[in-house]
């Protein structure tokens, strides 16, 4: 049953809270270690952003708990800062250069993304003018085989011993999905399902293995294969996976390696860009704190709603607020102006 201080609200109206709060500064934290991730305060048109934690610092929080791959890490947030757009790919130029060669092209082209490129939701990021997606059956079945799995009551209970504090706040995702499943889930298929209209799908010659090596060699025999029974065509693997990659160099086909970002050295993003950040790292991490609001990515008796929050307000001023906003929201979206 939902509480008096809680409320089931959309990715996208997570911009009211930041309304809310917009001359504060926004500190976004694990609240079971006390963990400072990011901090933002308004600057300009948009904020100035800061990492909190680095390796050496998320690596402490090891030693607390024997479920370390259900713990944020530092990778987690540069992950999130991909997949919200504060950072990209290394080789952005490059890649735009290399699309300019392949209009040139008198075949069709076809982009190949590996299953790595729907976790980090790149499509949205490359501005591929009326793209081709080509994907291997494969590349479906090992996300869809990372979905359905949950958390045991005893991994639960495992996990809030080990907590600091706040151990109660995990009772929330008893029986809901652990952080593999929650990426696969909520980032990768929901960027397949964006991008669905304009793929065609291919099938491997020999089913998927739980070997992801193994799964990278039977996509690239597949595109391959394909490549070759359609003369008329140009398939272009796409990948930020260096095995996958290698893999390409020797008998094709031909690739485009992404290059994952090696730096988080930013310090400006715009407000679409940390409302983004947020919704993230609510998803991957589980839970997190924005201020003094908890934001949950997964929670008892979600829906399957790709995009939905639980917010957990422990300010009963701001609650009052946020709810009278957000339903003037609400009615406002109700009237189906046209722009």
């Amino acid at each position: 049953m939902q509480q008096n201080n809680e409320i089931i609200i959309h990715s996208n109206e997570l911009q009211i809270l930041l309304n809310l709060i917009a001359k504060d500064t926004i500190v976004i934290d694990y609240p079971l270690y006390d963990l400072k991730m990011v901090k933002a305060r308004p600057s300009g048109n948009g904020y100035h952003i800061n990492v909190q934690s680095d390796v050496e610092v998320m690596k402490e929080l090891y030693e607390y708990s024997t479920h370390t791959d259900e713990l944020p890490s530092f990778d987690d947030i540069k992950y999130c800062m991909l997949l919200s757009g504060i950072i990209q790919y290394d080789n952005m130029v490059e890649f735009q250069e290399k699309l300019s060669a392949l209009n040139k092209l008198d075949r069709t082209i076809y982009f190949a993304p590996d299953t790595n490129l729907f976790y980090q939701a790149a499509f949205s990021k490359l501005n591929i003018p009326n793209p081709h997606y080509l994907v291997v059956d494969t590349v479906y079945d090992e996300i869809e085989s990372s979905i359905n799995h949950k958390y045991f009551p005893h991994l639960i209970y495992e996990m809030k011993e080990n907590a600091l504090y706040h151990g109660e706040l995990l009772d929330e995702l008893k029986n809901r999905k652990p952080k593999k499943s929650r990426k696969a889930a909520y980032i990768a298929m929901r960027e397949y399902k964006r991008i669905r209209d304009n793929i065609i799908e291919t099938k491997a010659g020999e089913p998927s293995t739980i070997h992801s090596e193994r799964n990278d060699i039977i996509i690239v025999r597949a595109i391959r294969n394909f490549q070759d029974s359609n003369q008329y065509v140009f398939p272009l693997i796409l990948t930020a996976d260096t095995n996958m990659a290698e893999l390409c160099m020797r008998k094709g086909p031909e690739c485009f390696h992404l290059t994952y970002p090696s730096s988080i050295d930013v310090n400006q993003c715009t407000p679409y860009q940390l409302r983004d950040l947020i919704f993230y790292l609510a998803k991957v991490c589980g839970l997190i704190k924005c201020n003094s609001v908890i934001i949950y990515g997964e929670y008892s008796h979600k829906t399957w709603n790709d995009n939905s929050l639980k917010l957990v307000f422990q300010d009963a001023t701001l609650y009052d607020r946020f709810k009278e906003d957000h339903s003037l929201c609400q009615e406002l979206m109700a009237l189906e102006i046209e722009k």
